[in-house]
Protein backbone atom coordinates (compact mmCIF):
# COMPACT_ATOMS: atom_id res chain seq x y z
CA UNK A 1 0.00 0.00 0.00
CA UNK A 2 1.80 3.36 -1.35
CA UNK A 3 1.44 5.94 1.20
CA UNK A 4 1.76 9.89 0.24
CA UNK A 5 3.56 11.61 2.85
CA UNK A 6 2.05 14.99 4.41
CA UNK A 7 5.14 17.18 4.19
CA UNK A 8 6.07 15.80 0.80
CA UNK A 9 6.63 19.01 -1.46
CA UNK A 10 4.72 19.89 -4.46
CA UNK A 11 5.81 20.47 -8.05
CA UNK A 12 5.14 24.28 -8.14
CA UNK A 13 7.42 24.58 -4.72
CA UNK A 14 10.66 23.31 -5.67
CA UNK A 15 13.63 23.72 -3.09
CA UNK A 16 15.89 26.04 -3.80
CA UNK A 17 18.11 27.23 -0.96
CA UNK A 18 20.72 25.06 -0.64
CA UNK A 19 20.20 24.21 3.23
CA UNK A 20 16.70 22.87 2.16
CA UNK A 21 18.17 21.41 -0.99
CA UNK A 22 20.27 19.41 1.11
CA UNK A 23 17.75 18.84 3.49
CA UNK A 24 15.04 17.72 1.40
CA UNK A 25 16.43 15.62 -0.82
CA UNK A 26 18.64 12.53 -1.63
CA UNK A 27 22.32 13.39 -1.05
CA UNK A 28 25.70 12.16 -2.18
CA UNK A 29 28.37 13.64 -0.12
CA UNK A 30 32.11 13.12 -1.51
CA UNK A 31 35.60 14.06 -1.18
CA UNK A 32 36.49 17.40 -1.84
CA UNK A 33 39.29 15.37 -3.94
CA UNK A 34 36.91 13.50 -6.24
CA UNK A 35 36.75 15.36 -9.79
CA UNK A 36 33.48 16.49 -11.15
CA UNK A 37 34.45 14.67 -14.17
CA UNK A 38 34.29 11.21 -12.71
CA UNK A 39 30.94 11.83 -11.31
CA UNK A 40 29.34 13.23 -14.26
CA UNK A 41 30.92 10.44 -15.86
CA UNK A 42 28.73 7.73 -13.99
CA UNK A 43 25.59 9.35 -13.84
CA UNK A 44 25.63 8.96 -18.07
CA UNK A 45 26.10 6.02 -17.13
CA UNK A 46 23.11 5.20 -15.22
CA UNK A 47 21.36 7.63 -17.68
CA UNK A 48 22.52 7.40 -21.18
CA UNK A 49 20.18 10.08 -22.48
CA UNK A 50 21.70 12.97 -19.88
CA UNK A 51 23.45 15.96 -21.60
CA UNK A 52 25.45 17.39 -18.56
CA UNK A 53 27.49 19.70 -20.84
CA UNK A 54 24.31 20.89 -22.92
CA UNK A 55 22.52 23.23 -20.49
CA UNK A 56 20.75 25.89 -22.32
CA UNK A 57 21.71 29.34 -21.07
CA UNK A 58 24.62 27.83 -18.37
CA UNK A 59 27.84 28.28 -18.94
CA UNK A 60 30.21 27.24 -16.06
CA UNK A 61 33.67 28.93 -16.25
CA UNK A 62 37.10 26.70 -15.21
CA UNK A 63 38.33 23.63 -16.45
CA UNK A 64 36.83 21.51 -18.64
CA UNK A 65 35.43 18.32 -16.66
CA UNK A 66 38.05 15.74 -16.56
CA UNK A 67 37.24 12.24 -18.86
CA UNK A 68 35.21 9.29 -17.05
CA UNK A 69 37.59 7.83 -14.74
CA UNK A 70 40.25 10.72 -14.62
CA UNK A 71 42.15 10.97 -11.01
CA UNK A 72 43.31 14.26 -12.18
CA UNK A 73 41.99 17.02 -9.50
CA UNK A 74 41.21 20.63 -11.38
CA UNK A 75 43.02 23.16 -9.53
CA UNK A 76 40.92 27.08 -10.25
CA UNK A 77 43.53 29.63 -9.96
CA UNK A 78 42.41 32.53 -7.53
CA UNK A 79 40.77 34.69 -10.37
CA UNK A 80 38.79 31.34 -11.70
CA UNK A 81 37.72 30.95 -7.84
CA UNK A 82 36.90 34.54 -7.95
CA UNK A 83 35.01 34.43 -11.20
CA UNK A 84 32.80 31.06 -9.59
CA UNK A 85 32.41 32.59 -6.28
CA UNK A 86 31.89 36.44 -6.63
CA UNK A 87 34.89 36.88 -3.65
CA UNK A 88 37.43 39.05 -3.97
CA UNK A 89 41.03 37.92 -5.03
CA UNK A 90 42.26 39.14 -2.20
CA UNK A 91 42.81 37.63 1.55
CA UNK A 92 39.85 37.97 3.76
CA UNK A 93 39.22 38.87 7.63
CA UNK A 94 37.92 35.90 10.03
CA UNK A 95 34.53 37.86 10.31
CA UNK A 96 34.55 38.18 6.28
CA UNK A 97 34.88 34.27 5.82
CA UNK A 98 32.26 33.98 8.56
CA UNK A 99 29.78 36.25 7.17
CA UNK A 100 30.30 34.41 3.58
CA UNK A 101 29.47 30.95 4.87
CA UNK A 102 26.16 32.34 6.35
CA UNK A 103 25.55 33.85 3.15
CA UNK A 104 23.29 31.64 0.93
CA UNK A 105 24.73 31.49 -2.36
CA UNK A 106 23.21 31.99 -5.67
CA UNK A 107 22.68 27.88 -7.13
CA UNK A 108 23.16 27.38 -10.99
CA UNK A 109 20.27 25.86 -13.13
CA UNK A 110 19.96 22.31 -12.50
CA UNK A 111 20.30 19.66 -14.91
CA UNK A 112 17.23 17.77 -15.50
CA UNK A 113 18.35 13.93 -15.44
CA UNK A 114 15.58 11.64 -15.92
CA UNK A 115 11.84 12.11 -15.40
CA UNK A 116 11.32 13.97 -11.96
CA UNK A 117 14.79 14.24 -11.29
CA UNK A 118 16.79 17.38 -11.20
CA UNK A 119 20.81 17.35 -10.62
CA UNK A 120 22.78 19.91 -8.55
CA UNK A 121 26.21 19.69 -7.80
CA UNK A 122 28.59 19.60 -6.82
CA UNK A 123 28.15 22.11 -3.71
CA UNK A 124 31.00 23.08 -1.52
CA UNK A 125 29.87 22.68 2.01
CA UNK A 126 31.23 25.39 4.82
CA UNK A 127 30.23 24.65 8.35
CA UNK A 128 27.66 27.00 8.36
CA UNK A 129 25.83 24.99 5.40
CA UNK A 130 26.34 21.69 7.18
CA UNK A 131 24.96 22.67 10.47
CA UNK A 132 21.76 24.46 8.27
CA UNK A 133 21.21 21.53 6.25
CA UNK A 134 21.24 18.65 9.40
CA UNK A 135 24.38 16.81 7.90
CA UNK A 136 27.02 15.67 9.94
CA UNK A 137 29.66 17.61 11.32
CA UNK A 138 31.74 15.27 13.30
CA UNK A 139 33.08 11.80 12.24
CA UNK A 140 33.92 9.96 8.79
CA UNK A 141 31.13 12.20 6.75
CA UNK A 142 32.27 15.64 8.10
CA UNK A 143 35.40 15.10 6.05
CA UNK A 144 33.98 14.76 2.73
CA UNK A 145 33.13 18.63 1.33
CA UNK A 146 31.68 18.31 -1.29
CA UNK A 147 27.81 17.76 -1.81
CA UNK A 148 25.89 16.52 -4.48
CA UNK A 149 21.55 16.34 -4.42
CA UNK A 150 18.99 14.66 -6.75
CA UNK A 151 16.03 17.15 -6.38
CA UNK A 152 13.13 15.24 -6.53
CA UNK A 153 9.49 15.10 -5.17
CA UNK A 154 9.05 12.66 -2.36
CA UNK A 155 7.00 9.81 -2.43
CA UNK A 156 7.15 6.64 0.18
CA UNK A 157 5.46 3.41 0.68
CA UNK A 158 4.86 1.63 3.90
CA UNK A 159 7.23 -1.44 4.81
CA UNK A 160 5.64 -4.41 5.40
CA UNK A 161 5.82 -6.74 8.35
CA UNK A 162 8.39 -9.51 7.32
CA UNK A 163 11.62 -11.17 8.47
CA UNK A 164 13.66 -8.34 7.57
CA UNK A 165 11.09 -5.57 8.69
CA UNK A 166 12.86 -4.30 11.21
CA UNK A 167 16.10 -3.78 9.50
CA UNK A 168 14.76 -2.20 6.67
CA UNK A 169 12.87 0.31 9.23
CA UNK A 170 16.00 1.24 10.90
CA UNK A 171 17.59 2.41 7.23
CA UNK A 172 14.25 3.85 6.33
CA UNK A 173 12.01 5.12 9.25
CA UNK A 174 9.57 6.88 6.96
CA UNK A 175 9.06 4.20 4.47
CA UNK A 176 10.55 3.35 1.69
CA UNK A 177 10.99 5.75 -1.33
CA UNK A 178 8.70 4.57 -4.35
CA UNK A 179 8.57 6.15 -7.93
CA UNK A 180 10.82 9.05 -9.24
CA UNK A 181 12.46 9.17 -5.62
CA UNK A 182 13.48 5.70 -5.64
CA UNK A 183 15.24 5.92 -8.89
CA UNK A 184 17.33 9.57 -7.09
CA UNK A 185 17.87 7.22 -4.18
CA UNK A 186 19.63 4.40 -5.91
CA UNK A 187 21.77 7.09 -8.08
CA UNK A 188 23.02 8.18 -5.22
CA UNK A 189 23.26 5.11 -3.18
CA UNK A 190 25.08 3.60 -6.63
CA UNK A 191 27.60 6.56 -6.67
CA UNK A 192 28.47 6.27 -3.05
CA UNK A 193 29.02 2.99 -3.50
CA UNK A 194 31.55 3.29 -6.08
CA UNK A 195 33.11 6.51 -4.82
CA UNK A 196 33.67 5.35 -1.18
CA UNK A 197 31.36 8.52 -0.46
CA UNK A 198 28.42 8.58 1.80
CA UNK A 199 24.28 8.91 1.10
CA UNK A 200 21.43 10.68 2.62
CA UNK A 201 17.48 9.89 2.04
CA UNK A 202 15.52 13.00 3.82
CA UNK A 203 14.79 11.27 7.25
CA UNK A 204 17.04 8.46 7.46
CA UNK A 205 20.55 7.57 8.58
CA UNK A 206 23.76 8.46 6.43
CA UNK A 207 24.63 5.73 4.81
CA UNK A 208 28.11 4.11 3.93
CA UNK A 209 27.16 1.66 1.16
CA UNK A 210 31.22 0.23 1.49
CA UNK A 211 31.16 -0.01 4.74
CA UNK A 212 27.92 -0.74 6.38
CA UNK A 213 26.11 -4.19 6.29
CA UNK A 214 23.72 -4.82 2.93
CA UNK A 215 20.02 -5.13 3.52
CA UNK A 216 17.93 -7.07 1.53
CA UNK A 217 17.63 -5.71 -2.07
CA UNK A 218 20.87 -4.64 -1.97
CA UNK A 219 22.72 -6.90 -3.86
CA UNK A 220 20.22 -8.14 -6.05
CA UNK A 221 20.74 -7.90 -10.12
CA UNK A 222 18.33 -7.67 -13.01
CA UNK A 223 19.30 -8.72 -16.94
CA UNK A 224 16.82 -7.38 -19.42
CA UNK A 225 16.47 -9.89 -22.28
CA UNK A 226 14.96 -11.47 -25.18
CA UNK A 227 12.59 -14.20 -24.91
CA UNK A 228 12.48 -15.95 -21.88
CA UNK A 229 13.92 -19.47 -21.20
CA UNK A 230 12.27 -22.51 -20.23
CA UNK A 231 12.85 -23.05 -16.42
CA UNK A 232 14.25 -26.08 -16.72
CA UNK A 233 16.88 -24.72 -19.28
CA UNK A 234 17.74 -21.91 -16.93
CA UNK A 235 18.22 -24.14 -13.82
CA UNK A 236 20.68 -26.64 -15.41
CA UNK A 237 22.40 -23.13 -16.60
CA UNK A 238 22.84 -21.95 -12.80
CA UNK A 239 23.39 -25.52 -11.56
CA UNK A 240 27.38 -24.36 -10.84
CA UNK A 241 26.01 -21.61 -8.96
CA UNK A 242 23.00 -22.87 -7.22
CA UNK A 243 22.87 -26.61 -7.66
CA UNK A 244 19.20 -26.74 -5.36
CA UNK A 245 17.71 -24.42 -7.56
CA UNK A 246 13.66 -25.27 -6.89
CA UNK A 247 10.70 -24.10 -9.53
CA UNK A 248 8.14 -22.72 -7.72
CA UNK A 249 4.47 -21.46 -9.46
CA UNK A 250 3.80 -18.23 -9.75
CA UNK A 251 -0.35 -17.77 -9.33
CA UNK A 252 -0.79 -15.14 -12.90
CA UNK A 253 0.99 -17.92 -14.99
CA UNK A 254 3.12 -14.83 -16.75
CA UNK A 255 6.69 -16.36 -15.11
CA UNK A 256 8.16 -18.57 -13.00
CA UNK A 257 10.06 -18.63 -10.08
CA UNK A 258 13.63 -20.59 -8.95
CA UNK A 259 14.58 -20.72 -5.32
CA UNK A 260 17.80 -21.64 -3.88
CA UNK A 261 17.03 -21.49 -0.05
CA UNK A 262 18.93 -19.23 1.83
CA UNK A 263 20.92 -18.32 -1.55
CA UNK A 264 19.33 -16.89 -3.58
CA UNK A 265 15.78 -16.17 -5.83
CA UNK A 266 15.70 -15.97 -9.35
CA UNK A 267 11.82 -14.67 -10.44
CA UNK A 268 11.88 -14.40 -14.12
CA UNK A 269 9.01 -12.56 -15.75
CA UNK A 270 7.61 -10.96 -18.97
CA UNK A 271 8.61 -7.81 -20.03
CA UNK A 272 6.06 -5.08 -22.34
CA UNK A 273 3.22 -3.04 -22.56
CA UNK A 274 1.14 -5.59 -20.93
CA UNK A 275 3.55 -7.20 -18.11
CA UNK A 276 4.04 -5.27 -14.87
CA UNK A 277 7.76 -4.28 -16.78
CA UNK A 278 6.28 -1.61 -19.17
CA UNK A 279 8.50 0.76 -20.80
CA UNK A 280 7.65 3.02 -18.15
CA UNK A 281 9.08 1.18 -15.37
CA UNK A 282 12.09 0.09 -16.86
CA UNK A 283 15.17 1.44 -15.38
CA UNK A 284 17.03 4.67 -16.65
CA UNK A 285 19.84 2.46 -18.20
CA UNK A 286 17.40 1.00 -20.53
CA UNK A 287 14.46 3.56 -21.40
CA UNK A 288 16.65 5.30 -24.61
CA UNK A 289 16.88 2.01 -26.19
CA UNK A 290 13.72 -0.24 -25.28
CA UNK A 291 11.13 -0.35 -27.90
CA UNK A 292 8.05 -2.55 -28.63
CA UNK A 293 10.71 -5.66 -29.43
CA UNK A 294 12.54 -5.45 -26.89
CA UNK A 295 13.31 -6.15 -23.87
CA UNK A 296 10.83 -9.01 -23.77
CA UNK A 297 12.14 -11.30 -20.19
CA UNK A 298 13.33 -9.56 -17.13
CA UNK A 299 15.55 -12.33 -14.81
CA UNK A 300 15.35 -10.64 -11.07
CA UNK A 301 18.77 -12.36 -8.89
CA UNK A 302 17.18 -11.79 -5.34
CA UNK A 303 19.27 -12.41 -2.42
CA UNK A 304 17.15 -15.02 -0.02
CA UNK A 305 19.76 -15.11 2.71
CA UNK A 306 18.41 -15.00 6.11
CA UNK A 307 20.56 -11.66 6.89
CA UNK A 308 21.61 -13.10 10.49
CA UNK A 309 24.92 -14.17 11.90
CA UNK A 310 26.67 -16.27 10.01
CA UNK A 311 26.82 -20.39 11.04
CA UNK A 312 29.89 -21.95 11.30
CA UNK A 313 28.78 -24.16 8.09
CA UNK A 314 30.80 -22.33 5.02
CA UNK A 315 28.29 -21.94 2.24
CA UNK A 316 28.60 -19.34 -0.69
CA UNK A 317 28.08 -15.84 -0.35
CA UNK A 318 25.17 -14.45 -1.02
CA UNK A 319 26.50 -11.19 -3.24
CA UNK A 320 28.94 -13.12 -5.01
CA UNK A 321 26.31 -16.26 -6.28
CA UNK A 322 23.78 -13.49 -7.06
CA UNK A 323 26.43 -11.34 -9.18
CA UNK A 324 28.03 -14.55 -10.66
CA UNK A 325 24.68 -16.21 -11.76
CA UNK A 326 23.46 -12.70 -13.06
CA UNK A 327 26.47 -12.07 -15.32
CA UNK A 328 26.29 -16.03 -16.42
CA UNK A 329 22.42 -15.02 -17.89
CA UNK A 330 23.13 -11.98 -19.46
CA UNK A 331 26.26 -13.68 -21.28
CA UNK A 332 24.14 -16.91 -22.05
CA UNK A 333 21.26 -14.70 -23.29
CA UNK A 334 22.73 -11.35 -24.66
CA UNK A 335 21.24 -9.50 -21.93
CA UNK A 336 21.85 -6.39 -20.51
CA UNK A 337 22.87 -6.83 -16.49
CA UNK A 338 22.28 -3.78 -14.21
CA UNK A 339 22.86 -4.20 -10.52
CA UNK A 340 20.18 -3.25 -7.23
CA UNK A 341 21.07 0.29 -8.05
CA UNK A 342 20.45 0.49 -12.05
CA UNK A 343 24.12 0.72 -13.09
CA UNK A 344 24.85 -1.44 -16.20
CA UNK A 345 27.65 -3.60 -14.98
CA UNK A 346 30.20 -5.84 -17.55
CA UNK A 347 28.78 -9.36 -18.01
CA UNK A 348 31.35 -11.60 -16.24
CA UNK A 349 31.02 -15.28 -16.08
CA UNK A 350 31.40 -16.91 -12.62
CA UNK A 351 33.00 -13.58 -11.20
CA UNK A 352 33.54 -13.75 -7.66
CA UNK A 353 33.92 -9.78 -7.12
Amino acid sequence: MSARWPFARTADQPATRPDRLLRDNPVLLLSALQAPGTVSGLVAAWNPGWQPERRAGVTVPGPAPQPPGSEAVPHPTRAEYALRTGEPTGERTGAERLEADRAIPVLPAPALLAEGIRWHGPLRLTPMLRADAGLPTVGPAASLGLAYVAEVRRARTKIVDSRHADLLRLRYPQGLPTGPEADAWHLVRGLAKRLRGVARLPGGPIHAPHEDPALPGDADHAVFSHEMLPWIVLREILRPIAPDLVREVVPDGGGYILRHRDLLEVRVSPAGPESRWPSTRLPPALRQRADAAWPRSVYEFCDASPHAPRSAAPRPHPAQALRAAAALIAEVTGGVHLDADGFPEEARTFTTR
